[in-house]
Formats: C-alpha cells, structure tokens, sequence
C-alpha cells in the first residue's frame, strides 16, 4: 500500500484515539483513590475497594499514552500517586523469585510493571527515577527467569506466554540491554518461531475458571514483534503468514469477549503500522468498530453485563492506540 495511503488511513483514527483515551483517563482518574491507606490505587471496577496493583499499572499505561497524544500533563498527578501505590505495594505483588509459590498472575504483575514503565518514563520525577528505574529492571530479570525456565506453553490470562515474552522484548530493546533481548529472543524463537499461526477465531475458549481475556494468537504474533522488532523483515512475515489468519469479524467468546477482541484489534491495528497490509486494517476497523459500539466514554466492560472496568479498558485503551504504533 503506498505511504501516503497508509498516513492517511491511520492519521483519520488519530482525532478518535485522542479523545477514547483521553475520556479513559479521565475514568481512571475518577476511580483512583487519592487518600487513605492505599492511596494511588485504582480499583478494578466502580464501587470497589480492592487493591489492583496490575490495574493501577494498567491506569498509568492509559494516561501516559494520552498525555503524550494530548500533549499536556493533565495525568501527571494521577500517574505520581499511582507508581507511589506501587512502590508501596511491591512486595505483595512481587516475589523473590517466580516460583511455585509465586502467584497465578505474579508473572503478569511483573509484565506490567514493564508496559506501565515503557509507556511512563519520560514523566518520572527526577527524585525516584534511579529507585524506580531499579524496581523496573528486577521485574525484567524476574520475567527473563521465569521465560527461561517455562517449558508449558499452553498459559492463557495471565499466564499467557506470548504477553510475557512481548513486553519483555519489548523492554529489553527500549533500554538497550542485550542480555535480556537474547533472552527474549530464544524463548521466541523456541516457542514460537515465525510459521503462520492459526486462525485467531479457531483459539480455544477456556472452559472453566475464572478469565479468558487474552489473545494468545494474538500475543503470539506481538511476541515475535517485540522479539525482533518493528523491522521490514517483520512486515514480511506479517504479510506473507500472519494475514492468512485474520479474524473477518468479532469473535463470539465464552467468556471476555470484549477483551479477548481487544486484544486481538490491538495487534492488527499494530501490525497494520508495521506491514502497511490492508487485510490488517480491515480485520483492525471491524473489531474496533464494534468495540467502539460496546464502549461507553472511552471505558469497557470484559462483556455484556459488565461496564468500566479497568483491565478490560487498558485493552480497549492498547487497542484503540495501535493503529499509531502505540502499544
């Protein structure tokens, strides 16, 4: 597709992003507690109380990326109080190794702590950055452990493997460190490598449990991105065995729809900005199209019955933002 075509077709979603996150935002900021015991925390959803240590990561991500489309810093309190919450929190969230007797979603935590970081940095304080840019990288050696050792590759929710390995590839190639990149890269190529994968809408849904949120081919695609990076050789392989198994419309799901389509729409928007291939953008302007219709004032609910809720809203909120390359 020539380029001008291409600008074109991403800059007409540029004035909607814009506003979907910024109203996203808005709804984090809203919910966030700003006093009290857990001060910066972003509840899971309105009316609750619980501590959501990767939602309020999940809220940092949100307003990161929509100050740096709006161009102010209108989230930047927001964004201070929350990393705070965080740091305070760490060691709940966080263990010493990501063992056994880790946590189910320890290993996420720590991915998030890296997306939220990716998408922040440039709005840390000066005064916590060396603390915090420290916090950040133990996380990165905690994933780059646990990718090494994981040997079940059939993790979904928040054991998706191909989440784990993106952000950290991801991560990696953002600081420069080669070490955890090589790391990233053989779990990819290992795991995963660059075959066609199957058809998005032939993923199994879980059957029991308790989430069914992420897009594993979907996740899969975006970890052999993040493990090579957003390189021509890519594109190629975007265009040549990934477009193959595009979704044609909403997938119907079990369980979290809406961020399992999410999921799925913030790859192909993503993958449209690096291929340039048409069939991304289309399969991409289907799903969003009936997100957009599903959302309410830039939040989601993970399905019918469900409103504003934050993990399902950070999916909507990367979904909406990758057709501009930000994810």
């Amino acid at each position: 597709m020539p380029s001008a075509v291409v600008e074109e077709k991403i800059n007409s979603y540029r004035p909607k992003v814009i506003d979907r996150l910024g109203s996203a935002g808005d709804a984090m900021a809203s919910r966030q507690e700003m006093g009290g015991h857990s001060r910066g925390n972003v509840p899971p959803w309105p009316g609750s109380s619980d501590g959501d240590f990767h939602g309020t990561l999940s809220a940092i991500w949100i307003w990161a990326r929509a100050q740096e489309l709006l161009g102010d810093d209108r989230f930047s309190l927001n964004i201070a109080s929350a990393w705070n919450f965080v740091e305070a929190a760490w060691s709940d969230f966080v263990p010493r190794t990501l063992g056994a007797h880790a946590s189910d979603e320890a290993a996420y935590d720590c991915a998030m702590v890296l997306r939220a970081w990716l998408a922040s940095s440039g709005h840390q304080s000066v005064d916590d950055e060396g603390a915090r840019r420290e916090r950040v990288a133990q996380a990165a050696r905690l994933l780059g452990a646990y990718v090494t050792d994981l040997e079940d590759l059939s993790g979904r929710e928040f054991k998706d493997p191909g989440f784990l390995a993106w952000t950290l590839g991801e991560y990696a190639r953002a600081i420069g460190d080669r070490g955890l990149g090589a790391t990233a890269r053989r779990f990819v190529e290992a795991s995963f490598g660059m075959k066609s994968p199957p058809a998005f809408a032939s993923e199994m849904a879980a059957s029991d449990g308790l989430f069914d949120f992420s897009c594993t081919t979907a996740t899969r695609v975006l970890a052999v991105i993040g493990a090579e990076g957003p390189i021509p050789f890519v594109g190629a392989w975007l265009r040549e065995r990934v477009a193959l198994a595009l979704p044609q419309g909403f997938v119907p799901r079990p369980m979290d729809e809406n961020t399992w389509n999410a999921c799925a729409a913030a790859t192909l928007g993503y993958a449209f900005s690096i291929s340039t291939d048409p069939a991304f953008f289309d399969a991409y302007k289907q799903l969003m199209d009936e997100l957009d219709l599903r959302a309410e004032n830039g939040v989601l609910g993970r399905t019918s019955g469900y409103s504003a809720e934050t993990a399902a809203t950070f999916y909507y909120a990367m979904a909406t933002a990758s057709i501009l390359g930000k994810i």
